[in-house]
């Protein structure tokens, strides 16, 4: 399952650490992606958050989850998705 969501600059910092802290994901930053990674890929596969200061009027973040059950508490963390796959 994939979720992506649009979220308030102001707040893409405090939530990528929020997730980070909650699973003990890995974080890697390239330019202006932040991605986060599980050693078990079994309930989540990754999160990749983007934006660029100065350029980008939302952050934009990509959640692909294998647990399904998860989804709730991304949603409470990121909000609604505004796609899904």
């Amino acid at each position: 399952m994939k979720l992506f969501y649009r979220i308030d600059p102001v707040t893409y910092r405090s939530c990528m650490n929020r997730i980070r802290e909650e699973f003990g994901m890995h974080e890697e930053v390239d330019e202006e992606k932040t991605i986060l990674m599980s050693d078990d890929e079994s309930r989540i596969v990754k999160v990749t958050g983007s934006y660029v200061p100065g350029e980008d009027e939302v952050a934009l973040v990509k959640v692909i989850l294998e647990d399904r059950s998860l989804r709730q508490f991304f949603n409470s963390v990121l909000g609604q998705p505004y796609k899904e796959r």
